[in-house]
């Protein structure tokens, strides 16, 4: 496996890769990034970029080193940005230059992002997906403070009288 300073950058160049750039903005890359690492940490209790912690920003959790990453992307020759006039304003959009590698992932890590870049990149406007993003763990944290995945990995459930009990006979 890849070290952890290996991975963001290779999840990313992948995602950039496999998205159409044209439905794949700066705000869309954060979010498949985000929910690819909340869904991934559900099942296994690690992330696939190997980053435990986001920042909150005006528009949802972003990698904290993410305009670091894209930087280096762009200075190995991996990827462009380019700007992109929208309804709404100017979009980035981001072109692979490079065929990125798969060799740092595991299946189901690779077959989980391709199943949220579809959901995002084909199926999700900017907007609809930040307000997605905007859960009760967002709301909470201040602006430029951490947003850790675990966290946003939790599921909110009513407390059934099946969970109470457990609760107490286990604590007891």
């Amino acid at each position: 496996m890849a070290s952890n300073e290996d991975r963001l950058p290779s999840v990313t160049h992948y995602v950039i890769a496999r998205c159409d750039p044209a439905k794949l903005g700066a705000t869309k890359l954060n979010k498949v990034l985000w929910f690819a690492d909340v869904i991934y940490y559900r099942r296994h209790g690690r992330t696939i970029t190997g980053v435990d912690n986001y920042v909150k920003q005006q528009f949802g959790p972003v990698q904290r080193n993410m305009l670091g990453v894209l930087e280096k992307l762009k200075k190995e020759g991996k990827i462009a940005e380019r700007p992109s006039d929208t309804p709404v304003g100017i979009r980035r959009e981001y072109v692979w230059l490079e065929e990125p590698t798969l060799a740092p992932f595991a299946g189901d890590e690779v077959d989980l992002l391709n199943e949220v870049m579809d959901w995002i990149c084909n199926g999700e406007s900017a907007k609809s997906i930040s307000d997605k993003s905007h859960d009760v763990l967002w709301e909470e944290t201040e602006i430029g403070a951490a947003m850790p995945v675990a966290a946003g990995a939790v599921v909110p459930a009513e407390i059934t009288a099946e969970a109470v009990e457990w609760a107490k006979s286990a604590f007891a």
